[in-house]
């Protein structure tokens, strides 16, 4: 009886502690995941891309939202052709705050509106905060709250 007692104790920590790794991945990705998405905009403005019809590059953004990250063309996300959106999914688990949507300049990557963006775990205790300044330059820091 003691040999059960001992291992059910065991075993409940170990569950406690595998729970706690996956929620630090999934945060850890999620944020990964939007810090990539925001580099790959910046990097299709430095470069002048243009997707579609069109004879000179364009700016690029990324909109933000619940579920999804959205990078579009054009200088903004109401008046970006959503036929050249590229969609990546997001974990809709996370809360995210601060700017819903950056655009970066063509050719320079500057951003006229720099700002943060924040990302929360409440389950895991986790926060990230992503800033942008107005060279286009991303940063990132991170902590338990």
């Amino acid at each position: 009886m003691t040999v059960i007692g001992l291992f059910t104790i065991i075993a409940g920590v170990g569950m406690f502690f595998d729970f706690d790794n996956f929620r630090a991945y999934s945060f850890h990705s999620e944020r990964d995941t939007l810090i990539s998405t925001l580099q790959h905009a910046r990097a299709e403005a430095v470069s002048s891309i243009c997707r579609g019809p069109c004879d000179e590059g364009k700016p690029h953004g990324v909109k933000i939202l619940d579920n999804k990250f959205i990078i579009f063309q054009g200088t903004d996300y109401v008046s970006a052709d959503r036929d050249y959106d590229a969609i990546m999914d997001a974990n809709p688990n996370m809360l995210h705050g601060g700017l819903p949507e950056v655009v970066f300049e063509q050719l320079s990557g500057d951003v006229d509106t720099p700002g943060d963006i924040t990302l929360t775990d409440n389950y895991s205790g986790r926060k990230s905060t992503i800033s942008i300044n107005s060279e286009g330059q991303i940063l990132w820091t991170d902590e338990r709250i």
